[in-house]
């Protein structure tokens, strides 16, 4: 922890605007804890309320859509904003209270249609709130933090913000398994949503200490979503907009139900639930600070170009086994990728585009994002109610567990398309060191020795659980 601090600290002391951020990283650790201790445990939530497989794919997917449109109305109105910060602490407030009656659904109604709506009607204002606040956050802390120390900074954010989340994931995960085994599930719950709401009121605390510089956009700096898509065949950030967004929507269609395929196909734990979760938080702290390094130097569009399809193998990979010790080599590859991934693709819509024009091009990629996200997940929810339950392969026949081990698949093969058919047609637009694909991954081998570390962290401490593989389940799959 001091180490990572120091190393904050040493670049904030490069810029005169370290004071806000020292609080801007101060502020990323306190979301981190509300991401590990409560919007991680969202899904696993919705499921303990025993929401239906559409309903869990609902669950993580309409409020996004929601929260993408906020995004838009929120830029389109920031140019009559006096105060950004204003605008952005209001909507973390907003965000922080919906914690508390989430909280309380399972003590007031149980379980059961009602509350899985109710908790779906929570969390789309959870995002919507989040929705508003983006394009603001992210104009605001574009003009903070100076292109020179960009990927270092938050290189360096992204780690110590990941550390925190894995602490929260991790802590949050035994207490709902201490509760569990007293069959008291719901007042885990209500410790750790409890605990995401007071993390969330501390991220307000330091987001105040933010500088609030003035925001010029002229008239003629605005453009409208209609221009944005017209203008998209030429638009560099547009091709680059559209690659995430075909991206997303492949993981859209199978990521709201990897909780599920755990926690009632192969009747995980919370603890081995947590621990194959968590692995991915931790290997994605770990790498971070390096993405940022290679992120400065190569630039973004380089990493995305590796990364791009290292992600798309990710789902594939969980067909192949249910052992639990498998799954968190996965979890340690894909945590890998997508810090990677992640890190590359903001950094990218910073280089990409200009200050002033930089909230609505952030709300028109999340339109865009929100809109892939609930079509693939609302795709992948109903595939997965078609599928047959066995596949013949000449003289083998394939019958997965359950039909998500398909949708796996099918995700899979959705972003290597995407990746074939969108990586190549945008380009980065900063000068950098020039750096073939082959000598990128070349460097980045040195970071071998972090999956062997997270292996021995995980395998360590969850050794005594061993994976249960039930036969067919029958229920809403």
């Amino acid at each position: 922890m001091k180490d990572m601090t120091a190393s904050i600290e040493s670049i904030t002391n490069e810029d005169p605007k370290n004071g806000s951020l020292r609080a801007a990283v101060r502020d990323g650790v306190s979301h981190a804890v509300m991401m590990g201790a409560g919007e991680t445990y969202l899904g696993p939530f919705g499921i303990f309320l025993r929401a239906t497989t559409i309903q869990v794919g609902l669950l993580a997917t309409l409020p996004q859509l929601f929260g993408a449109i906020m995004q838009l109305a929120s830029a389109r109105a920031m140019p009559r904003f006096r105060s950004r910060r204003a605008v952005v602490l209001t909507g973390v407030l907003v965000q922080a209270s919906v914690w508390i009656p989430m909280a309380f659904l399972p003590f007031l109604l149980g379980s059961g249609a009602i509350p899985v709506l109710l908790l779906i009607g929570l969390v789309t204002l959870y995002h919507g709130a989040n929705g508003a606040v983006v394009p603001v956050w992210n104009s605001l802390i574009g003009d903070l933090v100076s292109s020179e120390i960009r990927g270092r900074f938050f290189g360096n954010r992204n780690r110590l913000t990941g550390m925190s989340t894995f602490i929260a994931l991790l802590l949050a995960g035994i207490t709902l398994h201490v509760f569990e085994r007293e069959n008291v599930a719901e007042a885990g719950y209500l410790i750790i949503f409890v605990a995401a709401f007071l993390a969330r009121l501390n991220s307000a605390r330091w987001l105040a200490r933010y500088e609030d510089p003035e925001l010029r956009i002229l008239p003629e700096e605005a453009f409208t979503f209609r221009q944005f898509l017209r203008r998209s065949p030429h638009s560099n950030f547009a091709k680059f907009a559209f690659f995430v967004g075909a991206i997303n929507l492949s993981v859209a269609f199978s990521a709201p139900y990897f909780a599920l395929y755990m926690l009632r196909n192969l009747k995980f734990s919370y603890v081995e639930f947590t621990a194959v979760t968590a692995v991915a938080t931790v290997t994605q702290f770990l790498a971070f600070r390096y993405w940022g390094e290679l992120s400065d130097r190569f630039g973004n569009k380089k990493i995305l170009n590796v990364c791009g399809w290292g992600v798309a193998i990710v789902p594939i990979l969980w067909i192949v086994s249910p052992h639990i010790g498998y799954l968190v080599l996965i979890q340690i590859y894909g945590g890998f990728v997508w810090a990677g991934f992640n890190l590359a693709s903001a950094n990218f819509m910073f280089d990409a585009v200009t200050p002033p024009k930089r909230a609505l091009c952030v709300a028109y990629q999340g339109l865009v994002n929100g809109i892939c996200v609930f079509v693939g997940s609302v795709a992948g929810g109903y595939v997965a109610t078609q599928l047959p339950e066995s596949y013949p392969l000449g003289p083998w026949t394939w019958k997965p567990i359950s039909s998500l081990p398909v949708i796996f698949l099918l995700s899979g093969l959705m972003r290597l398309v995407a990746s074939g058919f969108l990586l190549h047609r945008f380009k980065e637009v900063r000068p950098v060191v020039p750096i073939r694909d082959h000598e990128l991954i070349f460097r980045v081998s040195h970071l071998k020795p972090i999956a062997g570390a997270t292996f021995n962290l995980f395998t360590g401490l969850f050794s005594e659980h061993k994976a249960h593989v039930p036969g067919k389940v029958k229920d809403d799959e």
